[in-house]
């Protein structure tokens, strides 16, 4: 994407809006951050800010004025945001967004300035400014539009929502959509597929992850209609990747767009019958968002529902031509052969891995290259070995002698004496014949079948490459921030990116530099689950640890003047922070089934000796979850920090919303009870939080008017609205309902699924 040259709204946003009430939009008004090209000074004068409805008839225009943001020393309308460095705290959690990223500031705009402006409407915001379902007033949707010089200079979708005064707060966790523009174009290919091709036989059932969401989408807005539904947390995978072509950008080289239309409504989605989402999102990355390339989709055959033999023929390099997929195939080999790292070299089992991959690549590359040149160089040797295998070995030197014609007379005579009259060859001239046909396959078919091997391997590497230019677009149009925190009523919001897979493409020759935990071969390698590397230290995108960050806004918000009882505090992330592998799930399974026959829903994850393997007895909760700092974030969620385990440091937290494994999972993390001391010497004040699985969600509903039952941190996991995980019964469009009123109850928590098209079968009744 070209880098901007003129003035552009930042935030509110289309996945970071402002949800705002009549009368408090009208007091205080809200923040507008602007990228402005760089000058001394902000020209107040020259910048104009109105706010239209996003759909047709919904609500008014409104005009929107620059007020004062500082009364002393000076009043001013507009405040240059030059620190991004962690301030030592927030305010309030609105500041979290006064934080502008690295990657802002250097690639997408250099020659800019970020300024913060407050605005508010010139006139009163009255009962015309909202929509009307249902018999009554909803809340309204309205994009902001700037202008300079009276000419719209920067527009933003979605980012502004005039809420009705209503009490509690209603929302959706909505997570691993993997959106692709591909979907629609197979979708529509598939069936031809399978019609016009004899090696494709069978009933394809092709899953279209675009379509789930347009389904999704259509329940929402009815929800919202009915006024069930203030908001929705989509957090991460948004994209299946990013960019659908190798090299040369072209206008729709991007999955964004495809996104953004289908959120939004454009023309072709609404003859899709998609009139695009009727209530604000608030977004974050997933690890599939990172991702540059496109994959294959024989890799993944279970969530794409046809067979391998249709898969192959679904062309998935349809940007490109042959001689591009080749010359991006060669520089990710000639890396191989070259660097020789694919698995993170500087450990023990890395370099034996990785002389086992640059095996294979040099064997492929190579043998291939002088199989060839051999082939050249001794072809006459090769025609003259074939004769003598035909003539026999004694006859050799008198056929040779009568010349070329001769022979070519001779060999034609003796093929069709042969055929007419076929009698056993010599011994000699089978061995003789052997040896040809040995060289022959040696020379042609093994490279050919080396090659076939490395091809689907170098389009694995290259379909989890990953780098954050993919994500330009979605920090001009979707979400500037990497973390960011809001407030709705008496909940919190507390988003935190857990960026890209740890084990990347990128990573295979770069050393193997990333800081990483021991990574595991089942999730990471061979499928599943990677690790993300969420909670890594300060690196190019902040220039700030996460869990400081998180730190200053759960003080900020434990400082709130509001009593504890009534708040609730929620994280959101991409990738969970705990975890089990498939096999590890079905055996907590089974095991809180047992346990909940004698009146103990609960499991214990008790870590199984030796680091914790799926064949030996216990649980490890680190099956594709965030690869730093867990412990740091888990007595965070506590309300305590690791360094003073003795002492309350915040207020916790309440849940964890989570997705990446497609999916429905929930822990709880808990305190360990003290135990009693065989001596009267001090208990060790250090402890380690204990991990539960089970059904909490269900507790949570079923005793939400129990003063007595106190509950969380929960860690929750919800399924993929997009595709359907491996081993779940889960039916996408999954998603997790969430209901708290006034007094800060938990009315809804469960996990849900719309397995009726169109349909309210997930919110009916709450």
């Amino acid at each position: 994407m070209n880098k901007p040259k003129s003035s552009l709204i930042m935030s509110p946003n289309l996945g970071c809006p402002e949800i705002v009430g009549r009368e408090t939009i009208s007091k205080k008004g809200f923040r507008v951050i602007i990228a402005a090209p760089v000058s001394e000074d902000f020209d107040d004068k020259a910048h104009s800010l109105s706010a239209t409805p996003s759909f047709q008839g919904d609500g008014q225009e409104f005009a929107l004025e620059l007020v004062c943001i500082e009364q002393f020393p000076t009043p001013k309308l507009a405040r240059k945001l030059e620190d991004e460095a962690l301030p030592l705290g927030f305010k309030d959690v609105s500041e979290t967004r006064l934080l502008i990223s690295t990657k802002l500031r250097t690639e997408l705009f250099p020659q800019h300035a970020f300024w913060e402006v407050r605005v508010k409407p010139k006139t009163s915001i009255e009962d015309k400014h909202f929509r009307t379902a249902k018999g009554g007033r909803r809340s309204t949707l309205y994009n902001l539009e700037l202008k300079v010089g009276g000419i719209v200079v920067g527009r933003v979708k979605h980012a502004l929502c005039l809420r009705v005064d209503d009490a509690g707060v209603k929302f959706v966790h909505l997570t691993d959509l993997h959106v692709a523009a591909r979907n629609d174009m197979w979708e529509g290919e598939v069936p031809a597929v399978i019609e016009g091709s004899p090696v494709t036989p069978g009933r394809q059932n092709f899953q279209n992850f675009n379509e789930r969401l347009r389904e999704f989408i259509r329940s929402a807005n009815q929800a919202a209609d009915e006024g069930k539904l203030d908001f929705i947390w989509v957090l991460g995978d948004l994209v299946d990747f990013c960019r659908t072509g190798l090299f040369d950008r072209m206008p729709d080289d991007s999955n964004w767009p495809a996104l953004i239309e289908i959120l939004t409504g454009s023309e072709a989605e609404r003859q899709r019958c998609n009139n695009g989402l009727r209530v604000p999102i608030f977004t974050t990355t997933g690890n599939h968002d990172w991702r540059t390339y496109p994959y294959s989709p024989v890799f993944r055959l279970d969530i794409f529902g046809i067979t391998k033999k249709c898969a192959k023929e679904l062309d998935f390099w349809y940007r490109n031509t042959s001689v591009e997929i080749g010359k991006k195939l060669e520089e990710v080999q000639q890396k191989l052969i070259r660097t020789g790292s694919p698995l993170l070299a500087r450990s023990w089992w890395g370099a034996i891995t990785s002389m086992l991959w640059r095996g294979i690549a040099v064997g492929a590359a190579r043998l291939g290259q002088r199989a060839a040149a051999i082939g050249v160089k001794y072809a006459r040797t090769l025609v003259w070995l074939a004769v003598a295998a035909w003539f026999g070995a004694g006859n050799l030197k008198d056929v040779l002698a009568r010349g070329p014609k001769c022979i070519a007379k001779e060999f034609v005579a003796r093929a069709n004496q042969w055929l007419c009259h076929p009698s056993p060859p010599s011994g000699g001239a089978v061995v003789s014949m052997a040896v040809v046909i040995g060289a022959l396959i040696f020379t042609f078919a093994a490279p050919a079948f080396l090659n076939s091997l490395l091809r689907p391997i170098l389009e694995g590497l290259i379909s989890i490459e990953a780098e954050v230019s993919t994500l330009s677009e979605y920090f001009l149009r979707v979400n500037p921030y990497f973390n960011y925190a809001f407030q709705l009523e008496n909940c919190y919001f507390v988003v935190l990116d857990t960026g890209p897979d740890c084990l990347t493409a990128q990573s295979f020759w770069d050393g193997g530099g990333k800081k990483v935990r021991n990574i595991s071969i089942s999730d990471n390698i061979l499928g599943g689950s990677p690790d993300t590397m969420g909670f890594y230290p300060a690196n190019e995108f902040y220039p700030y640890s996460q869990i400081s960050w998180l730190e200053r806004v759960l003080s900020c918000i434990g400082a709130a003047e509001q009593p504890p009882p009534e708040r609730r505090v929620f994280v959101g992330l991409h990738a969970p922070p705990a975890n089990l592998s498939p096999v590890k799930r079905e055996q907590a399974k089974e095991q809180l089934e047992r346990n909940a026959a004698c009146g103990r829903p609960e499991v214990l994850m008790e870590e199984a000796p030796f680091g914790g393997c799926d064949w030996l007895d216990g649980y490890d909760i680190r099956y594709g979850t965030v690869n730093h700092y867990l412990s740091q974030f888990f007595y965070l969620c506590l309300g305590y920090r690791e360094s003073e385990q003795d002492k309350r440091s915040g207020p916790g937290i309440d849940a964890v919303f989570a997705g990446h494994a497609h999916w429905n999972m929930e822990f709880e993390l808990r305190k360990p009870k003290p135990k009693p001391e065989p001596t009267p010497e001090p208990a060790d004040p250090r402890w380690w939080p204990e991990v539960w699985y089970g059904r909490f969600s269900l507790q949570v509903e079923e005793k939400w008017n129990d003063p007595q039952f106190h509950w969380g941190p929960l860690l929750l996991q919800t399924a993929a609205c997009g595709p359907q995980g491996a081993i779940t019964s889960e039916v996408p469009p999954n998603y997790r309902y969430v209901t708290v009123d006034g007094t800060g109850a938990v009315r809804s928590l469960r996990p849900k699924s719309l397995v009726v098209r169109g349909s309210l079968a997930g919110l009916e009744g709450l």
